[in-house]
């Protein structure tokens, strides 16, 4: 696309998308507080029926925020998706991710799909798909050549090393905060898809966005952090990571291997803890509390998953006057700001009984009791 990029019809094209796009992302930013005000209000209208009502409204309000999403996705991702493709920034780089995205899609869907018939084939099969996605990883790390733009700010080996702690941390919390109910069943996989799109959708309506990548969403991670907590944290870092491969498809940033795996896939799988403090018991049960202790452990880890990416790579584009560790720990402040949001909708959310009810209620191994 570069002979095109030059003539002003490129850049009035990349304009023009780029006023559709922010145009269309207010107008969702409004209808989606309408819709969630409004399924609030439906929710508690009918708390009292039957459960029979209860199942079919369910259904019908899982529909209509699944359909929401996938029209948000396909609108806004079209668009953003030829801005890239005109702007160049599809390159080598960002086509490995993808792949790497590809292949652990593929592989979790067939370890699903084997689970219930065969759960032996289905670990080995996993394990299979496990050991190509480290190969591959180790590709990306080892192979790939970082772009040009910034040089390595100390040894890398002390990245990895940071990273690897990150990773273990992720893991440790994915562990303790699992969910009784180690199966994946039809309900689990069903919210875990809508909760996803419903994440990505929400990814697309910015407050506002920062140059060198990271914005501040219309709490955009709130589903997902429900889903943690309400099918613990296992899934949740599952889906963690499959929505981090979302994210560097809708706004690829790749300056080396390993900063493009802190950003993405490990950060957002941080996100997947954010149902660790339901094991809490001095919380005594208070779903509020539990959710909001929880996402703040799991955004701070995302947060310092950006502060290693950004200490060792995007040093390069600081601002004057500030060092590295400095630069990265305030521009990285940004997710404080997504946090805040996720919090005050949460929680407000959350403070309905019957939302609380729903969200007990998720997870068949889970007991309703109200805070």
């Amino acid at each position: 696309m570069d002979q095109y990029l030059n003539s002003d019809m490129a850049e009035n094209y990349l304009d023009f998308l780029g006023e559709v796009t922010d145009l269309i992302s207010a107008v969702a930013l409004y209808i989606t507080i309408a819709l969630a005000v409004g399924l609030i209000i439906y929710a508690i209208v009918i708390r009292n029926r039957d459960e029979q009502y209860l199942a079919g409204a369910r259904k019908l309000m899982a529909g209509m925020i699944s359909g929401y999403a996938v029209g948000v996705i396909s609108v806004l991702g079209s668009y953003n998706l030829a801005r890239d493709v005109w702007k160049g920034d599809l390159n080598t780089n960002w086509w490995l991710m993808a792949g790497m995205f590809a292949l652990a899609a593929v592989g979790l869907v067939v370890v699903l799909v084997l689970w219930k018939k065969k759960p032996a084939a289905a670990k080995w099969t996993g394990l299979g798909f496990g050991i190509a996605l480290v190969a591959y990883s180790v590709v990306l790390l080892f192979v790939v050549k970082p772009e040009q733009g910034y040089e390595p700010i100390t040894s890398k080996t002390l990245m990895y090393v940071f990273s690897a702690i990150v990773i273990a941390v992720i893991a440790v919390l994915a562990f303790l905060g699992g969910s009784e109910n180690k199966q994946y069943n039809t309900k689990a996989l069903t919210y875990g898809a809508i909760c996803i799109a419903l994440s990505f959708a929400l990814s697309y309506i910015k407050f506002f966005q920062l140059p060198q990548h990271g914005s501040v969403t219309f709490a955009s991670l709130l589903p997902l952090a429900l889903y943690s907590y309400m099918f613990g944290t296992k899934k949740g870092v599952i889906a963690g990571i499959i929505y981090g491969f979302l994210q560097f498809i809708q706004s690829p940033s790749f300056y080396e291997p390993m900063q493009a795996l802190l950003d993405y896939p490990i950060a957002f799988a941080a996100i997947g803890v954010a149902g660790i403090a339901r094991k809490f018991a001095f919380l005594k049960g208070d779903v509020r509390l539990e959710f909001a202790v929880g996402t703040t452990i799991a955004v701070l880890l995302r947060y310092v998953s950006h502060v290693i990416s950004g200490y060792f790579v995007f040093y390069s584009w600081r601002q004057e006057g500030y060092s590295p560790l400095t630069w990265a720990l305030v521009y990285n402040l940004f997710t404080i700001a997504d946090l805040g949001i996720v919090l005050v909708v949460g929680v407000i959310a959350l403070s309905s009984k019957t939302v609380r009810r729903l969200v007990l209620a998720a997870d068949s191994q889970a007991e309703p009791i109200l805070a």
